[in-house]
């Protein structure tokens, strides 16, 4: 039972620590020109295109994902490039306060 126990813990553990590795590369590769690493939009091309600072959004976690996935405004949509499992990682990251 102790074996089990350890394993279960285990696979959890590397499930989390992959995820939060994803979702940061994720970020990394497609939001952090605009956004920022700190997502507060405060890049170059953040302040041209008038980029919202992420870590005060009222937004749902339903609404980043749609816009994210269709875009909105001036913010390209990345429905063809992110599957859904990657854009709700990208959201769960940025309320997780971009950790």
């Amino acid at each position: 039972m102790k074996n089990l126990t350890f394993v279960v813990t285990l696979a959890c553990s590397l499930t989390l620590a992959g995820y939060a590795a994803d979702a940061n590369t994720l970020w990394a590769d497609h939001c952090a020109k605009c956004h920022g690493a700190d997502g507060k939009g405060q890049t170059a091309m953040g302040k041209k295109l008038g980029v919202k600072d992420l870590t005060t959004t009222k937004l749902t976690a339903a609404e980043m994902e749609a816009v994210i996935t269709a875009g909105k405004g001036k913010m390209t949509p990345f429905g063809a490039k992110l599957g859904a499992a990657e854009i709700k990682e990208v959201v769960a990251f940025v309320k997780g306060g971009l950790k």
